[in-house]
């Protein structure tokens, strides 16, 4: 495909954005372009930003540390003039063997000042062109979570971090997507955590409610919410059912408390957890939980701890995952400095697999919790379907990872045969 692509049109620049895990991936892609094509290559993404190495230039053109906009499009105006391209901020590159390392420009302070996504150069890749729409309504993160990155990117350049567009400019965005895609209807509104600003969130609910007023068919929207302690869930959920939000995602992690405050940094009570999702329910809001397993430090009993919480719960679905040790995060360091990391890590279906030994919950315990944790929260459900407490039997024996990859192929493989019905919404059900 990226053969393809590059032959159909001749481009100047092809950038590569790449996390972590995905970076020996891109580093194929970029040799197996660079072996036949002359054309720029520029490496941007977390992994070059969190973890530079002039190393990557013997591969790319140039590296983008931080927010590559304005960098990528003074690169393309200097490379379409013919002019000298090693001094752009944020841009990394060699010049006659030497390693020019410029300075960051501030972030991106006003960020209505950015065009509209272009979404059309990618309907020709999307499996489901009527599926969920993502609108993204800020950069950046308040909070300080060790297995995250934030601590690093925030320190990059200069400047506010945390960064909101105007309900204005979202709602105007949201305008023009409703008159591209008519028939969809469903929004997820990214952004780290709705509750980063309060006075900003309630705007732009009015804004929302305003805007679905005009419409027969309204909007409904999804969105990420970080609790804390004196959040004010009333207040919060009675305006986002105004807004018509018909759900948000909230990060448990660890059910137990020791291991949010003193190895994920992440300071509220398992009682303000239950009293957000209460709340959510009480203005008929659903709950996603995301959940890791295979902590640092965690025990068995430790788990146990989210395991019972989610089954108390129930939440609507829940995205859990083994922890991964992401180089450039504090757990990361954590876990070298524990001897947690022997070797190299595969990232072969990442956070599907255990990779470390926990003194107290080994690789394989690790593994066959996370296989059987939809099973052990779902079967504590009163009302549920028997179809699906099956399926998450089955999984207990053939694996998360087999299972998930099956609901792909055949979730394909239906919409192929133009086969819509319950059987596959159930299966696409966490």
């Amino acid at each position: 495909m990226l053969e393809k692509k590059i032959q159909e049109k001749s481009y100047g620049i092809v950038c590569y954005s790449s996390v972590y895990s995905e970076y020996d991936f891109i580093e194929t892609m970029a040799q197996y372009v660079r072996d036949r094509h002359h054309v720029f290559a520029v490496l941007g993404g977390v992994h070059v930003t969190v973890s530079p190495d002039i190393r990557y230039l013997d591969i790319f053109d140039a590296l983008c540390i931080g927010e590559g906009e304005f960098a990528l499009t003074e690169l393309a105006r200097r490379l379409e003039r013919n002019e000298d391209i090693t001094q752009i901020a944020n841009l990394w590159m060699k010049k006659d063997g030497r390693v020019i390392q410029n300075e960051t420009r501030e972030f991106i302070q006003d960020l209505d000042r950015l065009p509209f996504v272009d979404r059309d150069i990618w309907q020709s890749l999307i499996f489901e062109p009527n599926s969920r729409l993502t609108v993204l309504l800020g950069r950046g993160c308040p909070y300080n979570c060790t297995y995250c990155c934030n601590h690093i990117i925030k320190k990059v350049a200069s400047g506010k971090y945390v960064r909101m567009r105007s309900s204005k400019n979202i709602i105007a965005e949201l305008n023009y997507l409703t008159g591209r895609f008519p028939s969809i209807t469903e929004y997820f509104l990214e952004v780290e955590t709705l509750g980063a600003d309060i006075p900003w969130l309630l705007e732009l609910c009015d804004e929302l409610y305003e805007l679905n007023c005009t419409r027969e068919k309204k909007l409904t929207f999804g969105a990420n919410l970080r609790v804390y302690d004196t959040l004010d869930f009333e207040l919060i959920f009675k305006s986002l059912k105004k807004a018509n939000f018909g759900s948000v995602i909230i990060g448990l992690e660890s059910g137990n408390e020791r291991i949010r405050k003193e190895i994920l940094n992440r300071y509220y009570s398992n009682d303000t957890v239950v009293r957000a999702v209460n709340t959510a329910r009480k203005y008929g809001v659903k709950v996603g939980m995301f959940n890791l397993v295979g902590l640092p430090t965690e025990s068995y009993n430790d788990f146990l701890d989210t395991l019972k919480l989610n089954q108390e719960l129930q939440p609507d679905w829940h995205a859990t995952s083994i922890f991964f040790p992401y180089k450039g995060t504090r757990l990361h360091e954590m876990c070298e400095a524990l001897g947690l990391l022997k070797g190299k890590i595969s990232f072969k279906d990442e956070r599907q697999y255990a990779v470390m030994d926990l003194p107290n919950f080994s690789k394989r315990k690790i593994q066959q919790q996370f296989d059987s944790f939809h099973y052990n929260v779902y079967r504590k459900r009163k009302n549920k379907s028997m179809l699906k407490l099956c399926l998450y039997a089955l999984q207990i024996f053939v694996g998360h990872s087999f299972m998930a990859n099956m609901k792909s192929r055949l979730t394909v493989m239906l919409y192929r045969l133009g086969i819509r019905f319950n059987m596959l919404n159930i299966i696409q059900k966490e």
